[in-house]
Protein backbone atom coordinates (compact mmCIF):
# COMPACT_ATOMS: atom_id res chain seq x y z
CA UNK A 1 0.00 0.00 0.00
CA UNK A 2 1.43 3.38 -1.01
CA UNK A 3 1.29 6.53 1.05
CA UNK A 4 0.26 8.43 -2.10
CA UNK A 5 -3.40 8.38 -3.03
CA UNK A 6 -3.20 10.27 -6.34
CA UNK A 7 -0.21 11.27 -8.52
CA UNK A 8 -0.50 14.98 -7.72
CA UNK A 9 -1.84 15.04 -4.16
CA UNK A 10 0.76 15.57 -1.47
CA UNK A 11 0.18 13.77 1.80
CA UNK A 12 3.62 13.16 3.33
CA UNK A 13 6.75 15.28 2.91
CA UNK A 14 10.21 14.39 4.13
CA UNK A 15 12.93 16.61 5.64
CA UNK A 16 16.46 15.19 5.45
CA UNK A 17 19.54 16.24 7.42
CA UNK A 18 22.66 14.57 8.73
CA UNK A 19 22.06 16.53 11.90
CA UNK A 20 22.24 14.27 14.95
CA UNK A 21 20.60 16.91 17.11
CA UNK A 22 22.33 20.15 16.07
CA UNK A 23 20.21 23.28 16.67
CA UNK A 24 20.74 24.65 13.13
CA UNK A 25 18.99 21.79 11.33
CA UNK A 26 16.46 21.22 14.10
CA UNK A 27 15.29 24.84 13.88
CA UNK A 28 14.91 24.60 10.10
CA UNK A 29 13.13 21.26 10.35
CA UNK A 30 10.79 22.57 13.04
CA UNK A 31 9.85 25.57 10.90
CA UNK A 32 9.27 23.39 7.84
CA UNK A 33 7.19 20.89 9.81
CA UNK A 34 5.02 23.67 11.23
CA UNK A 35 4.31 24.95 7.71
CA UNK A 36 3.55 21.46 6.38
CA UNK A 37 1.18 20.45 9.17
CA UNK A 38 -0.60 23.81 8.96
CA UNK A 39 -1.25 22.88 5.33
CA UNK A 40 -2.69 19.53 6.38
CA UNK A 41 0.37 17.45 5.37
CA UNK A 42 2.39 14.94 7.34
CA UNK A 43 6.00 15.98 8.04
CA UNK A 44 8.67 13.27 8.43
CA UNK A 45 12.08 14.39 9.70
CA UNK A 46 15.00 12.10 8.89
CA UNK A 47 17.67 13.29 11.29
CA UNK A 48 20.68 11.21 10.22
CA UNK A 49 22.05 8.17 8.44
CA UNK A 50 22.03 9.59 4.91
CA UNK A 51 23.08 7.99 2.56
CA UNK A 52 24.35 4.77 4.20
CA UNK A 53 21.17 3.59 5.93
CA UNK A 54 18.98 1.20 3.88
CA UNK A 55 16.23 3.83 4.16
CA UNK A 56 18.17 5.78 1.55
CA UNK A 57 19.04 2.95 -0.86
CA UNK A 58 17.00 1.28 -3.58
CA UNK A 59 16.77 -2.41 -4.52
CA UNK A 60 20.03 -2.07 -6.52
CA UNK A 61 21.71 -0.40 -3.49
CA UNK A 62 21.92 2.93 -5.33
CA UNK A 63 21.26 6.15 -3.38
CA UNK A 64 17.54 6.95 -3.41
CA UNK A 65 14.85 8.47 -1.20
CA UNK A 66 11.85 6.39 -0.08
CA UNK A 67 9.29 6.57 -2.88
CA UNK A 68 6.40 6.55 -0.44
CA UNK A 69 7.15 10.18 0.50
CA UNK A 70 5.72 12.71 -1.93
CA UNK A 71 8.29 15.54 -1.74
CA UNK A 72 11.56 16.31 0.02
CA UNK A 73 13.31 19.17 1.79
CA UNK A 74 17.09 18.62 1.95
CA UNK A 75 19.09 20.66 4.49
CA UNK A 76 22.19 21.18 2.38
CA UNK A 77 24.68 22.42 4.97
CA UNK A 78 24.39 19.17 6.95
CA UNK A 79 24.80 17.15 3.73
CA UNK A 80 27.79 19.01 2.32
CA UNK A 81 30.06 15.92 2.47
CA UNK A 82 27.68 13.84 0.35
CA UNK A 83 26.36 16.29 -2.24
CA UNK A 84 26.90 13.77 -5.05
CA UNK A 85 24.61 11.32 -3.28
CA UNK A 86 22.14 14.15 -2.63
CA UNK A 87 21.89 14.79 -6.38
CA UNK A 88 21.36 11.08 -7.09
CA UNK A 89 18.69 10.86 -4.42
CA UNK A 90 16.96 14.06 -5.57
CA UNK A 91 16.61 12.63 -9.08
CA UNK A 92 14.69 9.69 -7.64
CA UNK A 93 12.21 12.03 -5.94
CA UNK A 94 9.09 13.55 -7.49
CA UNK A 95 10.09 16.94 -6.15
CA UNK A 96 12.89 18.22 -3.94
CA UNK A 97 13.96 21.53 -2.40
CA UNK A 98 17.48 22.34 -1.20
CA UNK A 99 17.94 24.51 1.87
CA UNK A 100 20.96 26.79 2.06
CA UNK A 101 22.75 25.96 -1.18
CA UNK A 102 22.06 25.92 -4.91
CA UNK A 103 22.32 22.65 -6.81
CA UNK A 104 21.48 22.28 -10.52
CA UNK A 105 17.89 21.34 -11.23
CA UNK A 106 16.61 21.82 -7.67
CA UNK A 107 14.53 24.54 -6.11
CA UNK A 108 16.31 26.38 -3.32
CA UNK A 109 15.43 28.24 -0.13
CA UNK A 110 18.30 30.25 1.34
CA UNK A 111 19.08 33.16 3.60
CA UNK A 112 20.70 36.28 2.22
CA UNK A 113 24.01 35.60 3.96
CA UNK A 114 26.02 37.85 1.67
CA UNK A 115 23.97 40.93 2.51
CA UNK A 116 24.08 40.07 6.21
CA UNK A 117 27.88 39.82 6.28
CA UNK A 118 28.18 42.99 4.17
CA UNK A 119 26.01 44.87 6.68
CA UNK A 120 28.14 43.64 9.57
CA UNK A 121 31.43 44.75 7.99
CA UNK A 122 29.96 48.08 6.84
CA UNK A 123 28.57 48.77 10.33
CA UNK A 124 31.98 48.18 11.91
CA UNK A 125 33.74 50.35 9.33
CA UNK A 126 31.29 53.24 9.16
CA UNK A 127 29.74 53.41 12.61
CA UNK A 128 32.77 52.38 14.66
CA UNK A 129 35.60 53.32 12.27
CA UNK A 130 37.22 49.89 12.42
CA UNK A 131 39.86 49.32 9.76
CA UNK A 132 41.63 46.05 10.64
CA UNK A 133 38.70 43.63 10.57
CA UNK A 134 39.59 39.96 11.08
CA UNK A 135 37.35 37.15 9.82
CA UNK A 136 36.80 33.66 11.25
CA UNK A 137 35.58 31.57 8.33
CA UNK A 138 33.61 28.34 8.43
CA UNK A 139 35.05 24.95 7.40
CA UNK A 140 36.41 24.29 3.94
CA UNK A 141 33.91 22.48 1.75
CA UNK A 142 30.94 24.26 3.32
CA UNK A 143 28.89 26.20 0.79
CA UNK A 144 27.61 28.54 3.50
CA UNK A 145 31.16 29.20 4.69
CA UNK A 146 32.33 29.97 1.17
CA UNK A 147 29.50 32.46 0.61
CA UNK A 148 30.16 34.28 3.88
CA UNK A 149 33.90 34.49 3.25
CA UNK A 150 33.23 35.87 -0.24
CA UNK A 151 30.84 38.47 1.22
CA UNK A 152 33.49 39.56 3.75
CA UNK A 153 36.08 40.05 1.00
CA UNK A 154 33.60 41.90 -1.21
CA UNK A 155 32.59 44.21 1.66
CA UNK A 156 36.20 45.00 2.55
CA UNK A 157 36.98 45.82 -1.06
CA UNK A 158 33.84 47.95 -1.50
CA UNK A 159 34.70 49.92 1.65
CA UNK A 160 38.29 50.48 0.53
CA UNK A 161 39.71 48.31 3.31
CA UNK A 162 42.53 45.76 3.00
CA UNK A 163 41.44 42.16 3.65
CA UNK A 164 44.76 41.11 5.15
CA UNK A 165 45.30 37.32 4.70
CA UNK A 166 46.98 37.30 8.13
CA UNK A 167 43.60 38.25 9.64
CA UNK A 168 41.72 35.32 8.06
CA UNK A 169 41.38 32.18 10.17
CA UNK A 170 39.41 29.04 9.29
CA UNK A 171 37.26 27.46 12.00
CA UNK A 172 34.77 24.61 12.17
CA UNK A 173 31.61 26.40 13.39
CA UNK A 174 32.31 25.32 16.99
CA UNK A 175 33.11 27.67 19.89
CA UNK A 176 36.53 26.13 20.49
CA UNK A 177 37.65 27.12 16.98
CA UNK A 178 36.71 30.73 17.79
CA UNK A 179 38.96 30.58 20.85
CA UNK A 180 41.74 29.00 18.82
CA UNK A 181 41.34 31.67 16.11
CA UNK A 182 42.11 34.39 18.63
CA UNK A 183 45.17 32.51 19.88
CA UNK A 184 46.34 32.05 16.29
CA UNK A 185 45.96 35.75 15.52
CA UNK A 186 47.94 36.60 18.67
CA UNK A 187 50.72 34.16 17.68
CA UNK A 188 50.92 35.81 14.26
CA UNK A 189 51.15 39.23 15.91
CA UNK A 190 48.32 40.43 13.71
CA UNK A 191 46.85 43.72 14.86
CA UNK A 192 43.10 43.97 14.49
CA UNK A 193 40.36 46.13 15.95
CA UNK A 194 37.33 44.02 15.01
CA UNK A 195 36.37 40.38 14.42
CA UNK A 196 33.51 39.04 12.28
CA UNK A 197 32.79 35.32 12.67
CA UNK A 198 30.86 33.15 10.21
CA UNK A 199 28.62 31.91 13.01
CA UNK A 200 27.72 32.82 16.58
CA UNK A 201 29.40 29.88 18.27
CA UNK A 202 32.79 30.91 16.89
CA UNK A 203 32.06 34.55 17.74
CA UNK A 204 31.22 33.59 21.33
CA UNK A 205 34.43 31.56 21.53
CA UNK A 206 36.39 34.55 20.26
CA UNK A 207 34.64 36.83 22.74
CA UNK A 208 35.53 34.49 25.60
CA UNK A 209 39.18 34.31 24.52
CA UNK A 210 39.53 38.07 24.13
CA UNK A 211 38.04 38.77 27.55
CA UNK A 212 40.24 36.10 29.16
CA UNK A 213 43.38 37.71 27.69
CA UNK A 214 42.44 41.14 29.09
CA UNK A 215 41.34 42.61 25.77
CA UNK A 216 38.36 44.90 26.26
CA UNK A 217 35.32 44.19 24.10
CA UNK A 218 34.14 46.42 22.46
CA UNK A 219 36.58 49.19 23.51
CA UNK A 220 39.68 47.49 22.04
CA UNK A 221 38.11 44.96 19.67
CA UNK A 222 34.56 44.78 18.31
CA UNK A 223 33.01 41.34 17.75
CA UNK A 224 30.14 40.40 15.42
CA UNK A 225 28.66 36.95 14.81
CA UNK A 226 26.17 35.32 12.46
CA UNK A 227 22.97 33.33 13.28
CA UNK A 228 21.52 35.08 16.38
CA UNK A 229 21.33 31.94 18.48
CA UNK A 230 19.74 32.27 21.91
CA UNK A 231 23.05 32.51 23.78
CA UNK A 232 24.08 35.60 21.82
CA UNK A 233 21.65 37.89 23.64
CA UNK A 234 22.96 36.78 27.03
CA UNK A 235 26.71 36.93 26.42
CA UNK A 236 28.77 39.51 28.30
CA UNK A 237 28.82 41.82 26.43
CA UNK A 238 25.77 40.83 24.42
CA UNK A 239 26.70 39.80 20.89
CA UNK A 240 25.95 41.93 17.85
CA UNK A 241 25.11 39.46 15.11
CA UNK A 242 23.42 38.83 11.78
CA UNK A 243 20.09 37.12 12.37
CA UNK A 244 19.60 34.00 10.28
CA UNK A 245 15.88 33.27 10.71
CA UNK A 246 16.13 29.48 10.57
CA UNK A 247 12.46 28.78 11.30
CA UNK A 248 11.47 31.19 8.51
CA UNK A 249 13.92 29.40 6.23
CA UNK A 250 12.12 26.15 7.01
CA UNK A 251 8.76 27.82 6.29
CA UNK A 252 10.08 29.04 2.93
CA UNK A 253 11.38 25.60 1.96
CA UNK A 254 8.06 24.00 2.86
CA UNK A 255 6.13 26.56 0.79
CA UNK A 256 8.38 25.77 -2.20
CA UNK A 257 7.84 22.03 -1.76
CA UNK A 258 4.08 22.57 -1.67
CA UNK A 259 3.91 25.13 -4.45
CA UNK A 260 4.12 23.32 -7.76
CA UNK A 261 3.31 20.01 -9.41
CA UNK A 262 5.60 20.87 -12.32
CA UNK A 263 9.10 19.57 -11.49
CA UNK A 264 10.77 21.65 -14.21
CA UNK A 265 9.03 24.85 -13.11
CA UNK A 266 9.81 24.06 -9.50
CA UNK A 267 13.53 23.61 -10.24
CA UNK A 268 13.77 27.25 -11.30
CA UNK A 269 12.30 28.52 -8.03
CA UNK A 270 14.51 30.26 -5.47
CA UNK A 271 13.26 31.86 -2.27
CA UNK A 272 15.56 34.14 -0.25
CA UNK A 273 14.97 35.07 3.39
CA UNK A 274 16.43 38.40 4.63
CA UNK A 275 19.17 38.44 7.30
CA UNK A 276 18.98 41.66 9.37
CA UNK A 277 21.81 42.97 11.52
CA UNK A 278 20.93 42.75 15.23
CA UNK A 279 22.84 45.45 17.09
CA UNK A 280 23.79 44.77 20.69
CA UNK A 281 26.84 45.66 22.77
CA UNK A 282 29.83 43.74 21.41
CA UNK A 283 30.30 46.06 18.43
CA UNK A 284 30.29 49.19 20.59
CA UNK A 285 26.60 50.14 20.30
CA UNK A 286 23.87 49.94 22.87
CA UNK A 287 21.17 47.29 22.47
CA UNK A 288 18.84 48.13 19.59
CA UNK A 289 15.74 46.92 21.42
CA UNK A 290 13.16 49.64 20.68
CA UNK A 291 11.83 51.64 23.64
CA UNK A 292 8.90 54.03 23.37
CA UNK A 293 10.37 56.94 25.31
CA UNK A 294 7.07 58.83 25.29
CA UNK A 295 5.43 56.21 27.51
CA UNK A 296 8.40 55.08 29.63
CA UNK A 297 9.75 57.52 32.23
CA UNK A 298 13.53 57.99 31.96
CA UNK A 299 14.16 56.46 35.39
CA UNK A 300 12.06 53.38 34.49
CA UNK A 301 13.74 52.56 31.19
CA UNK A 302 16.75 50.78 32.66
CA UNK A 303 14.58 48.85 35.11
CA UNK A 304 12.18 47.75 32.36
CA UNK A 305 15.00 46.52 30.12
CA UNK A 306 16.61 44.68 33.03
CA UNK A 307 13.31 43.01 33.93
CA UNK A 308 12.82 41.82 30.34
CA UNK A 309 16.36 40.48 30.24
CA UNK A 310 15.96 38.65 33.54
CA UNK A 311 12.66 37.09 32.48
CA UNK A 312 14.23 35.89 29.22
CA UNK A 313 17.16 34.44 31.17
CA UNK A 314 14.77 32.64 33.51
CA UNK A 315 12.90 31.15 30.56
CA UNK A 316 16.17 29.94 29.00
CA UNK A 317 17.21 28.47 32.36
CA UNK A 318 13.86 26.70 32.74
CA UNK A 319 14.15 25.09 29.32
CA UNK A 320 17.80 24.16 29.84
CA UNK A 321 17.10 22.57 33.22
CA UNK A 322 14.09 20.73 31.79
CA UNK A 323 16.17 19.28 28.96
CA UNK A 324 18.94 18.38 31.41
CA UNK A 325 16.48 16.53 33.64
CA UNK A 326 15.08 14.54 30.69
CA UNK A 327 18.58 13.60 29.52
CA UNK A 328 19.60 12.61 33.04
CA UNK A 329 16.54 10.39 33.45
CA UNK A 330 17.03 8.92 29.98
CA UNK A 331 20.61 7.98 30.85
CA UNK A 332 19.33 6.23 33.98
CA UNK A 333 17.07 4.10 31.77
CA UNK A 334 19.82 3.51 29.20
CA UNK A 335 21.38 0.53 30.99
CA UNK A 336 18.03 -1.24 31.15
CA UNK A 337 17.46 -0.53 27.45
CA UNK A 338 20.88 -1.84 26.40
CA UNK A 339 20.70 -4.92 28.66
CA UNK A 340 17.26 -6.04 27.42
CA UNK A 341 17.53 -9.72 26.52
CA UNK A 342 14.60 -9.80 24.09
CA UNK A 343 11.86 -7.61 22.61
CA UNK A 344 9.43 -8.37 25.41
CA UNK A 345 11.88 -7.04 28.00
CA UNK A 346 12.72 -4.08 25.76
CA UNK A 347 9.01 -3.21 25.42
CA UNK A 348 8.66 -2.92 29.19
CA UNK A 349 11.58 -0.49 29.44
CA UNK A 350 10.43 1.51 26.42
CA UNK A 351 7.07 2.20 28.08
CA UNK A 352 8.96 4.30 30.64
CA UNK A 353 11.07 5.97 27.92
CA UNK A 354 8.00 6.91 25.85
CA UNK A 355 6.38 8.48 28.89
CA UNK A 356 9.59 10.34 29.82
CA UNK A 357 10.03 11.84 26.33
CA UNK A 358 6.34 12.63 25.93
CA UNK A 359 6.05 10.67 22.68
CA UNK A 360 2.53 10.46 21.25
CA UNK A 361 3.42 7.58 18.88
CA UNK A 362 6.33 5.15 18.84
CA UNK A 363 7.26 2.46 16.32
CA UNK A 364 10.38 0.29 16.19
CA UNK A 365 10.62 -1.36 12.78
CA UNK A 366 13.12 -4.15 12.04
CA UNK A 367 14.17 -5.67 8.73
CA UNK A 368 12.29 -8.77 7.61
CA UNK A 369 13.85 -11.13 5.07
CA UNK A 370 16.43 -8.64 3.83
CA UNK A 371 16.51 -4.87 3.98
CA UNK A 372 13.70 -4.01 1.54
CA UNK A 373 10.93 -5.17 3.86
CA UNK A 374 10.30 -4.30 7.50
CA UNK A 375 7.87 -5.26 10.24
CA UNK A 376 6.79 -3.46 13.39
CA UNK A 377 8.52 -5.04 16.37
CA UNK A 378 7.46 -2.54 19.06
CA UNK A 379 4.58 -0.09 19.05
CA UNK A 380 3.12 2.28 21.61
CA UNK A 381 -0.53 1.77 22.54
CA UNK A 382 -1.52 4.56 24.89
CA UNK A 383 1.11 4.72 27.63
CA UNK A 384 2.38 1.17 27.05
CA UNK A 385 4.75 -0.26 24.44
CA UNK A 386 3.88 -3.73 23.15
CA UNK A 387 5.87 -6.37 21.27
CA UNK A 388 4.34 -7.62 18.01
CA UNK A 389 5.63 -11.18 17.73
CA UNK A 390 4.40 -11.84 14.18
CA UNK A 391 3.46 -8.52 12.56
CA UNK A 392 2.89 -8.36 8.81
CA UNK A 393 5.93 -7.18 6.78
CA UNK A 394 5.58 -4.17 4.47
CA UNK A 395 7.95 -2.50 1.95
CA UNK A 396 10.55 -0.19 3.46
CA UNK A 397 9.61 2.52 0.93
CA UNK A 398 6.27 2.89 2.72
CA UNK A 399 8.12 3.59 6.02
CA UNK A 400 5.06 2.99 8.21
CA UNK A 401 2.48 0.20 8.25
CA UNK A 402 -0.69 0.52 6.14
CA UNK A 403 -3.19 2.90 7.68
CA UNK A 404 -0.71 4.63 10.02
CA UNK A 405 -0.99 7.94 8.16
CA UNK A 406 -4.74 7.68 7.60
CA UNK A 407 -5.59 10.24 10.23
CA UNK A 408 -7.33 13.59 10.07
CA UNK A 409 -4.59 15.05 12.26
CA UNK A 410 -1.38 15.94 10.38
CA UNK A 411 1.59 14.26 12.07
CA UNK A 412 5.13 15.47 12.77
CA UNK A 413 7.27 12.33 12.83
CA UNK A 414 10.96 11.72 13.44
CA UNK A 415 12.55 8.79 11.57
CA UNK A 416 15.87 7.57 13.01
CA UNK A 417 17.82 4.61 11.55
CA UNK A 418 18.98 2.01 14.07
CA UNK A 419 22.55 0.85 13.64
CA UNK A 420 25.60 -0.33 15.53
CA UNK A 421 29.02 -0.01 13.88
CA UNK A 422 28.33 -1.12 10.28
CA UNK A 423 25.22 -3.16 11.06
CA UNK A 424 21.74 -1.86 10.30
CA UNK A 425 18.74 -3.26 12.18
CA UNK A 426 15.81 -1.02 11.21
CA UNK A 427 14.54 2.38 12.28
CA UNK A 428 12.45 4.32 14.78
CA UNK A 429 9.36 6.38 14.04
CA UNK A 430 8.56 8.88 16.80
CA UNK A 431 5.84 11.46 17.14
CA UNK A 432 7.22 14.15 19.41
CA UNK A 433 8.79 17.60 19.41
CA UNK A 434 11.27 17.80 16.52
CA UNK A 435 13.42 20.14 18.61
CA UNK A 436 14.19 17.34 21.12
CA UNK A 437 16.87 16.14 18.73
CA UNK A 438 19.54 15.29 21.29
CA UNK A 439 17.15 13.03 23.20
CA UNK A 440 16.15 11.27 19.97
CA UNK A 441 19.81 10.74 19.04
CA UNK A 442 20.56 9.32 22.50
CA UNK A 443 17.57 6.98 22.25
CA UNK A 444 18.66 5.88 18.77
CA UNK A 445 22.13 5.06 20.12
CA UNK A 446 20.83 3.08 23.10
CA UNK A 447 18.40 1.07 20.97
CA UNK A 448 21.09 0.36 18.36
CA UNK A 449 23.27 -1.06 21.12
CA UNK A 450 20.35 -3.11 22.46
CA UNK A 451 19.51 -4.61 19.06
CA UNK A 452 23.17 -5.43 18.43
CA UNK A 453 23.39 -7.20 21.80
CA UNK A 454 20.20 -9.16 21.11
CA UNK A 455 21.50 -10.16 17.67
CA UNK A 456 24.78 -11.39 19.20
CA UNK A 457 22.80 -13.39 21.75
CA UNK A 458 20.72 -15.04 19.02
CA UNK A 459 23.83 -15.88 17.02
CA UNK A 460 25.56 -17.41 20.05
CA UNK A 461 22.49 -19.51 20.80
CA UNK A 462 22.38 -20.67 17.17
CA UNK A 463 26.05 -21.63 17.21
CA UNK A 464 25.64 -23.41 20.55
CA UNK A 465 22.68 -25.41 19.22
CA UNK A 466 24.58 -26.32 16.04
CA UNK A 467 27.60 -27.44 18.03
CA UNK A 468 25.40 -29.47 20.37
CA UNK A 469 23.76 -31.25 17.41
CA UNK A 470 27.17 -31.99 15.95
CA UNK A 471 28.57 -33.49 19.13
CA UNK A 472 25.45 -35.56 19.73
CA UNK A 473 25.44 -36.97 16.20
Amino acid sequence: MSLITTPHRLRALGIVANAYGDPYSLSIAHGAAQELTRSGKHALFFGGGFPQAPLFRDAQNACALPSGVDAWILIGETLRDVLGDVMLAARSARRAVMVGCDLPGLACAATDAETGIFQAVAHLAKRHERRRIAFIAGPEGSLDASQRLGAYRLAMDALGLYADPALLVVGDYQARSGREAMRQLERQHGTFDAVVAANDLMALGALESLCASGTRVPEDVSVVGFDDIEESAFAAPSLTTVRQPLAELGHAAARLALASDDRDAMAAERMVVPTPLVIRNSCGCKNSEPVDRRSVPPDAETSRTQNLREEALREVARRTLGHARVHRDLERLAESVVRSSDFSALARVMSAVVELLGLRRFLLCTYAGGQRNVRVALESTGRDVVFHHQSQPFPIDELVPPGFLKTARPLQLVVEPLEFADEHFGYLVLEGDLRDGLAHVALRHHLGCALARMARGRELRRLYAAEKRRTEA
